[in-house]
C-alpha cells in the first residue's frame, strides 16, 4: 500500500513506514518504543502508522509482520533440499 506511493504520510510516520519496508524484522520483534528509537520518532507515531494503515492496534500491525516473516521463512525452507 505505501510502497505504491498512493498513500501520503506525515514525515514521522513515513520514517516508520520506510523502516517497515526495509527491515520488517524490526517491526515484527520490536516494541513501539524500540521502533520509535530507531526512527527517532515518538512511540505514538509508531502506533499512529499502524492505525493509518488500517490496523486496529500496534499489536495487530506487529502480528502482520510476524506472519509475513513466518510465511517468507516457510517458503524459503520448502525450496531447500
Amino acid at each position: 500500500m505505501f510502497a505504491s506511493r498512493s498513500l501520503r504520510l506525515p514525515k514521522q510516520l513515513e520514517q516508520v513506514a520506510r523502516l517497515a519496508l526495509a527491515r520488517p524484522d524490526v517491526i515484527a520483534f520490536g516494541s513501539a518504543r524500540s521502533i520509535a528509537a530507531v526512527c527517532s520518532v515518538s512511540p505514538t507515531s509508531v502506533t499512529r502508522l499502524a492505525t493509518a494503515l488500517g490496523f486496529d492496534s500496534f499489536r495487530d500491525f506487529k502480528l502482520f509482520f510476524q506472519q509475513h516473516l513466518r510465511r517468507t521463512a516457510n517458503s524459503y525452507t520448502r525450496g531447500c533440499v
